[in-house]
């Protein structure tokens, strides 16, 4: 049965039983006034008010009629909506992590049917196409990193066994830079690659975090020195979380190398670690050039950089908060970025503490 027909069969039940509602109580009426006039006769019948008689009826008869036709057709419009409702749930709470679940066919071949079946051949087709991407990103990458190692190390004995003037020497050295920045991209994206796959291999053991807040903020002094940018640890309280111990380091240089490329020359960075009830609440803040309110969702994004990240003063590579996000979300946190209205920008992040994991 279609979805149409339902629902209008639905509305004709309700319709017809209000109907005998009605009618019922105008036979119930009627019938009276008849035992009235035989037993009476017809000056007992006439004693009753036609306009009184109209109103028992709408009253007694109508008004529930009414109230069954608006409380019974709710209920059953629900139940006819109620698929809808539950196609609506699974769209909304479809991601990249579940493309492989299939949503449940209720089998009656009605017009939700239909779309649910749809909507499972596009989730398919969706899943194979992540899938290919990922495998192309995770092959390639691993394929890139032979000839890179092989051209990396043909280039450092052209330069250390053969002479070689100052401009070839100048050259070389550009060439080698290269190829060490386009090896750690293939890194990069390897690494998100078995991420988005689900192949991060994460050796988790209880991490005293503020140990490892107090080097970073020692470490991102000595990269923010030869651009005069203060480094100020402002809050570091005690606090220990289950994690990997060399993917949570990875990610707080990740955060702190970017908030020194995009800062300002003399500017600062600041930052804090708390404890926030069961959570362990990092957060970074740096001076520098504030993104266009309609780009803060876009910082996560594979390759994305600012207008102003796009000269040549700034390196990178577009991968830095994607691999961030990743590492965080492997470990169950949140990770967040703000601005305020004083050229800061702030990048967060929540994780559960040890023993506090759900």
């Amino acid at each position: 049965m279609t979805l149409r027909r339902r629902i209008l069969w639905y509305y004709s039940f309700t319709l017809s039983l209000s109907l005998v509602i009605v009618g019922f109580w105008s036979w119930f009426e009627f019938n009276e006034q008849r035992e009235e006039a035989l037993h009476g006769g017809a000056e007992a019948a006439l004693k009753h008010d036609p306009l009184e008689e109209t109103f028992e009826i709408i009253l007694y008869g109508g008004l529930p009629a009414i109230l069954l036709g608006i409380f019974g057709g709710g209920l059953l419009m629900r139940r006819a909506l109620r698929p809808i409702e539950e196609l609506t749930e699974v769209l909304e709470k479809t991601d990249v992590s579940n493309l492989g679940h299939l949503v449940p066919r209720s089998g009656n071949g009605d017009e939700l049917d239909r779309m649910t079946a749809v909507f499972n051949r596009m989730k398919q087709r969706l899943g194979a196409s992540f899938t290919q991407s990922r495998e192309f990103t995770l092959h390639a990458s691993h394929e890139l990193k032979t000839p890179l190692t092989i051209l990396h190390g043909t280039l450092e004995q052209m330069l250390t066994q053969e002479p070689v003037d100052g401009a070839g020497h100048d050259k070389l050295v550009s060439m080698i830079e290269e190829v060490q920045r386009l090896s750690h991209i293939v890194g990069q994206l390897a690494f998100l690659a078995r991420a988005d796959a689900g192949q991060m291999a994460l050796n988790k053991e209880e991490v005293t975090l503020d140990e490892l807040v107090r080097d970073l903020a020692d470490e991102t002094a000595i990269l923010a020195a030869p651009r005069r940018i203060e480094v100020a640890l402002k809050a570091c309280e005690p606090c220990r979380v289950n994690a990997d111990r060399m993917r949570l380091r990875q990610l707080l240089l990740n955060l702190a190398d970017n908030a020194v490329k995009h800062n300002r020359e003399g500017g600062s960075v600041q930052i804090r670690l708390v404890t926030e009830g069961r959570h362990a609440v990092f957060g970074i803040l740096n001076t520098g050039l504030l993104l266009p309110p309609e780009q803060h969702e876009r910082v996560f994004e594979r390759f994305f950089r600012g207008e102003a990240a796009h000269g040549y003063e700034t390196d990178g590579s577009g991968l830095g908060l994607s691999i961030a996000q990743s590492i965080v979300a492997a470990h169950g946190g949140e990770i967040g970025y703000s601005t305020t209205g004083e050229e800061r920008t702030e990048v967060t992040f929540r994780l559960p503490l040890a023993g506090q994991e759900r």
